[in-house]
């Protein structure tokens, strides 16, 4: 059964198993155990009620729980069934008001730009923080996505924006991979960076000529390799 989605359900069990035998948190150990067997509307009712519980708790209790849960969710993230939606609003909840409770405190900041997809958190954890490996992570990655963004029409011979901001978004990159202390981390976004430096070098050149044979071509014949989308378009 889920033989198409093995790993997720895998990572289920094993998460269900821990935290079944962790006291306060019997009811969600039980949900990653129900949603591992596809046991669907009664993994639901088991979140829900779970969700309810820790409602009850005094705050302090909540607030480790949602720093707990948070931090499950980051370093599981394949298991992307780990924290479903009623937790997710729990955690948002929970994490923003902690945030207001506490603006000084990066804990919440940063939990909350993991829970809430939210830079800004990730940055003012940065701030409190500076060498918070996570938020040192996540942050140069947003830039790095950013010129990822730009970049992905150059199959077309076409970048999006202007090439200032690829420009600024890989020294910002930069800037925090070099504080980066986890070598695996630091050098597979230092790779990465260099990718798109190499890309964006290649452009500000190409873009200085004039009848030209397509980007991509161009960099073939200089030796240049650089993985290209595929850009579909579908006419209604």
């Amino acid at each position: 059964m889920n033989y198409w989605n093995s790993d997720n359900f895998e990572g289920l069990k094993a998460i269900g198993a821990q935290y079944l035998a962790r006291k306060g948190y019997e009811l969600f150990g039980e949900y990653c155990l129900q949603k591992e067997q596809g046991l669907k509307k009664q993994a639901i009712a088991t979140v829900n009620k779970f969700v309810s519980h820790c409602k009850t708790l005094p705050l302090a209790e909540q607030r480790h729980i949602a720093e707990e849960l948070s931090s499950l969710g980051f370093w599981h993230r394949e298991t992307h069934q780990l924290l479903a939606y009623p937790l997710i609003v729990l955690l948002k909840g929970v994490l923003t008001q902690w945030t207001l409770d506490e603006p000084n405190n990066p804990i919440p900041h940063k939990w909350l730009g993991f829970i809430g997809e939210d830079i800004a958190s990730y940055e003012r954890a940065l701030t409190l923080e500076p060498a918070d490996e996570i938020c040192l992570t996540q942050v140069a990655l947003s830039h790095l996505n950013s010129v990822d963004f730009q970049t992905h029409h150059l199959s077309e011979s076409v970048l999006l924006g202007d090439i200032s901001l690829a420009k600024d978004s890989l020294a910002s990159a930069q800037a925090l991979i070099v504080r980066l202390q986890t070598h695996e981390s630091k050098s597979r976004l230092q790779n990465r960076h260099d990718y798109y430096q190499s890309m964006i070098n290649c452009w500000e050149e190409y873009s200085t000529l004039f009848g030209v044979e397509p980007f991509p071509d161009w960099c073939a014949a200089k030796g240049e390799q650089f993985d290209f989308w595929s850009i579909v378009y579908y006419q209604r």
